[in-house]
């Protein structure tokens, strides 16, 4: 079975501009300082957060907004895998039914009604016009 693994930094392409970790300059380095690089989203998130709020910078708000984040990352994937598994139950559901033949039409059911009423009647007026043979059934039905 294949396991998951983090990100590491080392992982990280070679190109500096795609690695930069402070693109926002200086408002977003208290953000992601002393962080590893697995929670720079949540840093993020929590700095956009914080940032559309228009909060101010201090250790409480940092970690306030960090917890937000968090919550609502956590929030999002489980909605998003949610909907996922959802998505593939219904195309399981649509490949199984496609191996099925299609269902008989309205046309299809009334002759097929017919043709059992047809034969029922048939019976029954072969019964009516030999009453020995019918005899012999309520014979044997008894017991």
């Amino acid at each position: 079975m294949a396991t998951i693994q983090p990100l590491r930094g080392d992982m990280l392409g070679s190109d500096p501009a795609a690695n930069d970790t402070d693109p926002a300059g200086a408002a977003l380095r208290p953000w992601l300082a002393g962080r590893p690089a697995e929670e720079h989203l949540v840093d993020l998130l929590a700095f956009a957060m914080a940032t559309e709020r228009g909060l101010a910078v201090s250790p409480e708000v940092i970690h306030a907004q960090r917890e937000q984040a968090h919550a609502a990352l956590a929030t999002y994937s489980i909605r998003n895998l949610h909907n996922r598994v959802a998505e593939i139950r219904q195309e399981a559901v649509m490949e199984y039914m496609g191996r099925f033949a299609r269902p008989m039409g309205f046309i299809k059911i009334v002759m097929a009604n017919l043709l059992a009423l047809l034969m029922a009647g048939l019976l029954a007026g072969a019964l009516y016009l030999h009453p020995e043979t019918l005899a012999a059934l309520v014979g044997l039905l008894r017991g």
